[in-house]
C-alpha cells in the first residue's frame, strides 16, 4: 500500500465530481464536510474591495447671479452659496474651504468669467490660496467684448496632514485694463435645466479601499 502523499502527482485523481465541473467552476465547501464545483459569485467573497479611489465629500454652488470686485487691484474671495459643515470639510458662505481631516484631496473648481458692459478691455485674473498665500500661477482672460461669459474650470489634487488648513479662490480686475468684470451666472430658457452657477466647488477625498 502507498500512502496518498507519496503517490505522483501524474497518478493522482482529480476532486470528485471534477469530471462532471463545468469550465470555470471552483471547488467550494458547503460547511458540512462536503465540497462541490459552482461558480463563485462576487457575493460570496470575503474581504472584497465595495470602493477605490475618490469620493465626493463636497459640492456647493453659489446662487449669487454676480460677482465682482469693488474696483480694480481689488481682490475678491469666490463664494460657493450657502455654510456646510461636514465631516471631512467645513465651506463657509464667504467661500472659505477648511479640511477638517488629513488625506488626500482632489478640488475641482468651476469659474464663469466675464463681463456686460462699458468700452475697452477687461483682464480678470484669478488665483488659489492655502493658508492665505497663492499657489500655482494665476489664470487670466482678457475680455474685449461689452458682453461674453468665458468658462474656466480646473482639478488640483493635494495632501492634507495638517487640520484646520484653508482653501479660498479669488479673483481681480486688473487696473491694465478697465474696472469691469467678474462673475457671472447663466440660467438656461429651457425647462428642466439647472443654472449655470457663477461659481462651483467639487471636493473628493481618497478614500482607497473600503
Amino acid at each position: 500500500m502507498v500512502e496518498h502523499v507519496l503517490i505522483p502527482d501524474a497518478d493522482r485523481h482529480e476532486p470528485k465530481h471534477a469530471s462532471t465541473a463545468l469550465d470555470r467552476q471552483a471547488l467550494v465547501s458547503n460547511g458540512d464536510g462536503t465540497t462541490e464545483f459552482s461558480f463563485i459569485d462576487y457575493d460570496d467573497l470575503t474581504n472584497k474591495p465595495t470602493l477605490a479611489g475618490y469620493r465626493q465629500v463636497l459640492y456647493g454652488s453659489s446662487n449669487a447671479a454676480t460677482q465682482a470686485p469693488a474696483a480694480t487691484n481689488t481682490p475678491l474671495q469666490v463664494e460657493f452659496g450657502a455654510n456646510q459643515t461636514l465631516p471631512d470639510v467645513t465651506l463657509s458662505a464667504a467661500g472659505l474651504l477648511t479640511f477638517n481631516t488629513v488625506g488626500d484631496y482632489l478640488l475641482t473648481i468651476f469659474l464663469r468669467l466675464g463681463r456686460t458692459s462699458a468700452a475697452g478691455t477687461a483682464i480678470i485674473f484669478n488665483r488659489l490660496l492655502f493658508n492665505g498665500v497663492q499657489t500655482l500661477n494665476s489664470n487670466s482672460v482678457k475680455l474685449n467684448d461689452a458682453d461674453i461669459v468665458v468658462p474656466f474650470s480646473t482639478a488640483l489634487t493635494v495632501r492634507i496632514t495638517t487640520p484646520g488648513t484653508t482653501f479660498a479662490v479669488q479673483i481681480m480686475r486688473d487696473s491694465a485694463g478697465i474696472n469691469n468684470g467678474g462673475l457671472f451666472q447663466l440660467s438656461p430658457s429651457l425647462a428642466g435645466w439647472n443654472t449655470s452657477p457663477s461659481a462651483s466647488l467639487v471636493v473628493a477625498k481618497y478614500l482607497g479601499n473600503e
